[in-house]
């Protein structure tokens, strides 16, 4: 657990075995998780719900991780949200273009697919600092 707080993380991803592979993550060491099979979908859902993280898919029908993170950073705007939600992107692209294209949107970090745990566990605790990574990790 982290520090007792569950952190409501929301899973934009179109292939159902990532969206399985994070969900099941965040979920064994207790936090809420919801999915989104696109960036419209997922923006949609932030608009009714606070999220404390965001996996990001950058490459999704309908609309991409990018668009959806401008929208997303755009309503925290319109809304003066003091602390943005943090965004990670979660993808196969991995050129320094690519990861400069995701802070750009307004991301706040990026990790390659396929990835380890640890190393996911690891990127979300750099952005929100209350979060502890279980020690059996």
């Amino acid at each position: 657990m982290n520090d007792g707080k569950s952190l409501s993380i929301l899973v934009i991803e179109d292939n159902l075995i990532n969206q399985k592979l994070a969900s099941t993550l965040f979920k064994r060491i207790g936090h809420a998780v919801d999915v989104a099979l696109n960036g419209k979908i997922g923006v949609e859902l932030y608009e009714t719900k606070h999220y404390d993280l965001i996996l990001m898919d950058i490459q999704m029908p309908v609309m991409t991780g990018i668009e959806a993170t401008l929208h997303i950073r755009n309503i925290e705007k319109k809304r003066q949200v003091a602390n943005p939600t943090v965004i990670i992107a979660v993808t196969t692209f991995n050129y320094p273009l690519d990861k400069e294209n995701c802070l750009n949107a307004g991301m706040n970090d990026h990790i390659s697919k396929p990835y380890k745990p640890i190393d996911l566990l690891n990127t979300v605790a750099r952005h929100i600092k209350h979060f502890v990574i279980p020690e059996y990790m």
